[in-house]
């Protein structure tokens, strides 16, 4: 036997059998290191805080990017969607409460509000840019017609000479002129459309006969015509941001998830 050949056969059989060999190994692949595919998730949830907030019947509860916008922008952005009325009112029910209304507290208070709102920086996007419009022309109309309102009461021409609709200055011409049987005829008028809706007309049209027979019938005529017709008219009118569902729901979307706890309705 030729051992001389066998010698150099050998590696080379050896050399063949190798799992390394290149015909069967894999690519090496780079290496990386541990954790690194859930580096994202880590991040975005350490960027997650917790805020709550209430409407009449449930609190809220929602987490929100911090990277995105602060506690504060969605604090003043609830505020603008659910504060910013005044409180202080036109509204009379009997003659004592006219000596009551006051343009001083009226403007008092619409100077804070006003300066209130302004302040507020919402969320940054277009949606709550257009709140605050919208909530600032609601608080200007608001303010407009109760101003008006209470000045209407010791000056009616305001009223008939304002720009608010035709419909709703039917109710105080006859105070505006000055002209006692056209104040009757729209007093009379008024009770004959608030008895299409209450359940005791009768009792209506009995107050009036009661009210325009006292000594100060007059007095008792401007709160029916300038509150209960000239009011309700006008206020129709205010251009009001209701916090409604769609609104509600623009701002839970700012929320990766929201969780609420209302109270029980019998």
């Amino acid at each position: 036997m030729n051992y001389r050949f066998l010698f150099w056969l050998l590696p080379a059989l050896l050399g063949a059998c190798t799992p390394d060999t290149p015909s069967t190994q894999q690519p090496t692949q780079p290496s990386r290191p541990v954790g690194a595919a859930a580096a994202p998730a880590q991040a975005a949830a350490d960027s997650l805080a917790t805020f709550h907030w209430d409407t009449e019947m449930c609190t809220f509860t929602g987490r929100y990017d911090i990277r995105q916008y602060t506690a504060q922008q969605l604090t003043d952005t609830y505020d603008l969607l659910r504060g910013g009325q005044l409180t202080t009112s036109a509204s009379v029910f009997k003659p004592a409460d006219i000596a009551k209304l006051s343009v001083d507290t009226l403007e008092a208070e619409y100077a804070n509000v006003l300066a209130h709102i302004r302040k507020l920086q919402p969320v940054p996007g277009a949606t709550w840019r257009e709140l605050k419009r919208l909530k600032l022309q609601e608080l200007n109309d608001e303010y407009r017609a109760i101003k008006l309102t209470i000045l209407g009461y010791s000056n009616p021409s305001l009223l008939a000479n304002s720009t608010y609709p035709a419909a709703c200055k039917t109710y105080i011409r006859g105070l505006a002129a000055g002209n006692d049987s056209s104040i009757m005829a729209s007093w009379q008028q008024l009770v004959r459309e608030q008895q299409k809706n209450n359940s005791v007309p009768e009792s209506l049209q009995a107050r009036f006969e009661q009210e325009s027979a006292a000594p100060n019938w007059h007095e008792y005529a401007q709160v029916e015509l300038i509150n209960f017709g000239w009011w309700n008219c006008v206020n129709e009118t205010i251009r009001r941001l209701e916090p409604t569902e769609k609104w509600q729901q623009q701002y839970e979307k700012l929320f990766t998830n929201v969780q609420s706890e209302c109270e029980d309705v019998d």
